[in-house]
């Protein structure tokens, strides 16, 4: 009888201890089964014993997650760690040597609760092509004076350059008769772009906006700008989430539970043990751990936490550098580029509770620091505070403060802030900032009802007072119906409005809305709109305010979407129509195609080899069918993240073959992609066969190809037929059963026929 790997591995391990002249006398290698607080830890595991204490490799102390206590020591050239500190008992009739350590003894383990979500697509890669963004729009809106006024915005853009990168520019085209010397054309956007996902940097040269983030204002300028961007890598999180420590003295069950819905189950080892990367949380709230052990014994405990994506996690950087020139009163006739400007902005994350913040700026009239951070003091909510001081040529210098608070829990949440800015402080573009604002909003649920209130009350910059109050409440009705109220005073005016709307199915709705104040109107609406995979949408409108009635009918096809408008005004007999179209025109070699229009999404062209009429789906939901050369076109995929792809199996012929049945594409942003699935038809016979002495091939036996492995293959039935799937042109077979083995070579029929029927074919005893 053949030797058992364990035992080649004890006679080895004592042929090398003789070989070395150090005697079994010193010290004897054992094959034992180490148990560890009672639970099996390695049922083959190789234990020197020298004068009745017992020593494990280095290397079994690793997987056993057991700690050293002792310098290693060097046995036969591999290290060994002595076990005396868990107090070794050898039991001789089992074999089984006993540990007892406590959780403290064991290494750390470090469990990601996400660790079950499936692995991210590789970035896929664009093909060189070109995509125009058009939208058409054709106003009419007097019948007395013919008035009518068109206009056509247009973005095109580059993708797949080399690098990755591509080329984006945008603007508006105005038809007919244009007043005054206004352009034709008014350019809005021009830029070359470039992201990286492994390294989170992104990069833009031309018409961008600036990177101020809460320290600054947003403004619009053309130069360079260098960035960190972490929504490249979406399903990483970057601000901190709680994580949960805990220790078992034996391995265990845990169960989380995230204000008291379940969150996810984990198994954990023997010691300390951390969960991280828990589900995505916002404000504060509690997690409670259910740890049960083998025995069923039960342990709870219940965390607080507080999270907020104001703050980074600790030891992370978000820099953006950036220079160029501040442009002022975009799209507008007076469109033009101003002083020259540079700034440097950096976040970091000096721990999951404090996250500090900067920002220098500098142009040709203003230099300012811009500091400030968030804190979470006691898990309780975050606190803001920022403070900026310029100097701006002729004007000195000044100073702004701001101070900020926001609580956020499952039953109410809470934000108040306080700026001001002395009379000399600019912005970076020479503008200056209001005197004094502070804004208060607050909301909370009760049951079925959300409410929420707020006030923004501000001195601005010449002196004028402005005060802006708002009240909400959202409540379901019934079933089917949901309520909107909401108030507004501005001016110490009150404008009050209360929504009715039902969903009467997945496309339609209903809704009655009643307005009061300001304007007094009564508005009843119907609208359905287009089904993702195309077809046609309508909206009807009645109303006692300005639009006393409109009509509109849309549809969208896989060449676009255009949407007819009328509506008859109030006070006179004039009706305003309006007639829009958009799509794009995309380019990837070959002929250019219509499309739908792309926007800030991704297209994917999809083809299914030869396959017409199947019906595509986008995140398991059905949005494409496939064209007369198995083609379909995607719309809507988000950039840099998983975005699944499928074929509805219910549309595919029996006989149809897919190498996979679904994929996941991970897009660049602005851009078009392609995807195959590979598929070929599966052709089927029903195969007679007969053996060399004229009797049938006996039920039970297999018939299989040449290349494929033993014992797999197809059943023979009664008769000697077997139903052989996937066959090729030319057929090798080899039968293996009761009666012996013999080969088989036959010709498949014509594809077009299907499961056909051939034999009796008679097998020989030799291959062919």
């Amino acid at each position: 009888m053949p030797w058992s790997r364990n035992e080649r591995r004890v006679v080895v391990t004592a042929a090398l201890l003789i070989g070395s002249g150090q005697g079994l006398a010193a010290h004897q290698v054992r094959l034992l089964d180490v148990w560890i607080n009672g639970q099996s830890a390695d049922a083959n595991a190789f234990i020197v014993e020298e004068d009745g204490r017992f020593f494990a490799s280095a290397q079994a102390m690793a997987a056993w997650r057991l700690k050293p206590v002792d310098l290693a020591r060097s046995i036969d050239g591999v290290p060994h760690h002595g076990l005396y500190a868990w107090r070794p008992q050898l039991r001789a009739s089992t074999q089984r040597l006993e540990l007892s350590a406590g959780s403290a003894a064991f290494t750390g383990q470090v469990l990601n609760m996400a660790g079950s979500a499936q692995a991210s697509a590789a970035l896929s890669e664009n093909s060189l092509g070109l995509a125009l963004d058009y939208t058409l729009n054709m106003d009419r809106y007097s019948q007395d004076n013919q008035a009518s006024q068109s206009s056509a915005y247009l973005d095109l853009r580059a993708f797949g350059l080399p690098g990755q990168g591509g080329l984006r520019h945008s603007g508006v085209l105005q038809l007919g008769a244009l007043p005054g010397n206004d352009p034709r054309f008014r350019r809005l956007d021009t830029a070359w772009y470039r992201a990286d996902p492994d390294t989170l940097w992104r990069t833009t040269v031309g018409d961008t906006l600036s990177c101020g983030g809460e320290l600054a204002p947003t403004l619009r300028f053309a130069g360079v700008q260098v960035r960190s961007d972490f929504g490249l890598q979406p399903e990483q999180v970057y601000h901190p989430l709680p994580s949960v420590q805990g220790s078992a003295q034996v391995p265990s069950g845990i169960d989380l539970l995230i204000n008291d819905r379940p969150a996810g189950s984990v198994a954990v080892g023997s010691g300390p043990f951390s969960l991280d990367t828990l589900p995505t949380v916002t404000g504060a709230g509690e997690i409670r751990i259910v740890q049960r052990d083998l025995q069923g014994i039960e342990q709870v405990r219940s965390v607080p936490y507080y999270t907020s994506p104001r703050l980074l996690r600790s030891g992370l950087t978000d820099s953006c550098f950036e220079a160029g020139a501040l442009r002022l009163n975009y799209g507008l006739p007076s469109d033009r580029y101003a002083e020259r400007f540079a700034a440097v902005s950096v976040r970091h994350g000096w721990s999951n509770t404090l996250t500090a913040q900067a920002r220098v700026e500098t142009s040709e009239l203003v230099r300012s620091l811009r500091v400030g951070g968030h804190w979470i003091p006691s898990q309780w909510a975050v606190l803001s505070a920022q403070s900026a001081f310029s100097q701006t040529d002729g004007v000195g210098s000044g100073h702004s403060l701001r101070l900020g608070m926001e609580r956020i829990t499952r039953q109410y949440h809470l934000s108040a802030s306080i700026e001001s800015a002395d009379d000399n402080f600019r912005q970076l573009d020479g503008s200056r900032a209001p005197s004094r604002r502070t804004a208060l909003f607050g909301g909370w649920t009760l049951g079925q009802t959300s409410w929420s209130a707020g006030g923004i009350w501000q001195i601005g910059a010449t002196g004028v007072r402005t005060r802006v109050l708002t009240a909400s409440m959202q409540r379901r009705v019934g079933a089917d119906w949901h309520m909107g109220l909401s108030a507004l005073q501005r001016e110490r005016r009150w404008s009050l409005a209360v929504m009715l709307t039902r969903q009467l199915d997945t496309d339609t709705t209903v809704a009655v809305l009643a307005q009061g104040g300001r304007e007094d109107a009564l508005t009843v609406q119907a609208q359905r709109y287009e089904p993702a995979t195309g077809g046609q949408g309508w909206r009807v409108q009645g109303s006692t305010g300005q639009a006393r009635a409109l009509g509109a009918w849309s549809h969208l096809g896989d060449a676009g979407r255009v949407e007819l408008q009328a509506a008859r005004l109030a006070g006179s007999n004039d009706t305003a129509v309006r007639a829009t179209a958009s799509g794009d025109v995309i380019w990837l070699g070959g002929m250019p195609v219509l499309g739908r229009s792309l926007g800030e999404g991704v297209a994917a062209q999809i083809e299914v080899e030869g396959m017409p009429g199947v019906g595509v789906q986008l995140n398991h939901r059905d949005v494409a069918v496939t064209d007369q050369h198995g083609r379909a076109w995607l719309y809507g995929l988000q950039p840099w993240e998983d975005n699944v792809i499928g074929i509805s199996a219910e549309a595919l012929p029996m006989d149809m073959l897919l190498s996979f049945p679904e994929m996941r594409l991970r897009p660049r942003a602005q851009s078009v992609v392609q995807a195959k699935f590979p598929a070929r038809r599966s052709r089927s016979v029903l195969l007679e066969v007969l053996r060399p002495d004229g009797e049938p091939v006996a039920a039970g036996s297999r018939a299989r190809r040449t290349d494929e492995a033993p014992g797999s293959g197809a059943p023979f039935a009664q008769d000697g037929k077997v139903f052989l799937n996937d066959v090729q042109d030319v057929n090798r077979i080899r039968i293996e059963g009761p009666q012996g083995v013999c080969h088989l070579l036959f010709q498949a029929p014509d594809a077009a026929i299907i499961q056909p029927e051939i034999g009796p074919l008679t097998c020989q005893e030799h291959p062919p």
